[in-house]
């Protein structure tokens, strides 16, 4: 698997960062900082960091900041991107097969199929799959993809992303260990693209101070009385016979002022909940659901 993750900076010239900072961003996060000037070429530098996300993401994110995020009142541009690419162990067999939409509507895609056996596990209301990826290189971080499968009528979608994001060790818990014979297996295919703006989501969580005139005075002169304008996150994965290619980015905008069986079905032809997750650390760098193959 091939993973990248880059982290920069984008300050008006007429505000310098603290060299603390600096610092700090190069040496734990590997950020660049470059000064540019958002009074008279505001435009200028929202395509910079679009650029910087677009190289830092293999061309998968083209564009994390829309028209008009950025304008002459900007002060500070943070944004990361992470970048993931990875092979299944063993490549699927595609077929066509149904996938019931929410609404009561079928559709017929195309989906990756298989006899050979696969780390199944059956669990109350749901039923989970752990799809390994191809690690050729020793001493590099190994990933799989997860998938979490309700069964009808008993535990929801909004069921298993609540479970997901409030408990820590959901993920870890919740993925099979050991291979099972299949009985009946399908996964779709899927690519789509998901962006929005968080802003009013942190606020809820109760990130408050920093829309109302933070004190950002330990990242750069001048930084009292900034407040973030805006919080742009955008993601687009694939996944298909062969393996997963993903992205992630987000910027922020500132203004001044189982158990062993035989045969274990595994047939996703209903929304499921995915992550791509790290194996030694448990780390998740993607959490999505598929609602429709077929939307990108």
């Amino acid at each position: 698997a091939q993973t990248s993750f880059a982290s920069g900076v984008w300050v008006d010239r007429m505000l310098a960062l603290k060299p603390e900072f600096t610092a700090i961003a190069a040496s734990r996060y590997n950020a660049t900082a470059e000064s540019v000037d958002f009074v008279s070429e505001a435009e200028h530098a929202r395509q910079r960091v679009n650029a910087f996300v677009a190289d830092a993401t293999n061309k998968q994110i083209l564009e994390v900041l829309p028209p008009g995020s950025v304008d002459s009142r900007t002060a500070v541009v943070l944004a990361n991107a992470l970048y993931f690419k990875g092979a299944w162990t063993q490549p699927f067999d595609v077929s066509t097969a149904p996938f019931h939409i929410p609404g009561g509507t079928t559709v017929r895609v195309p989906s990756m199929t298989t006899s050979e056996s696969q780390h199944i596990a059956v669990y109350p209301g749901f039923r989970a799959l752990k799809l390994p990826y191809k690690n050729d290189v020793q001493q590099q971080a190994e990933f799989y993809m997860l998938i979490l499968l309700p069964d009808r009528d008993t535990v929801t979608l909004a069921d298993l992303y609540d479970k997901a994001v409030s408990t820590p060790e959901f993920i870890k818990t919740h993925t099979p260990t050991g291979k099972v014979p299949v009985g009946q297996f399908m996964v779709p295919k899927f690519k789509f693209t998901s962006k929005f703006e968080a802003s009013s989501d942190m606020r809820k969580l109760g990130v408050t101070r920093a829309f109302e005139g933070g004190d950002f005075s330990g990242m750069m002169t001048g930084g009292e009385g900034l407040s973030i304008n805006g919080v742009y996150h955008k993601a687009t994965i694939e996944v298909d016979e062969v393996g997963t290619v993903a992205a992630t980015a987000t910027a922020i905008v500132e203004f001044g002022s189982a158990g062993p069986g035989h045969g274990v079905d595994f047939v996703a032809d209903r929304p499921f909940l995915f992550a791509v997750v790290e194996e030694g650390t448990d780390a998740v760098l993607f959490l999505g659901h598929v609602a429709n193959p077929l939307a990108h």
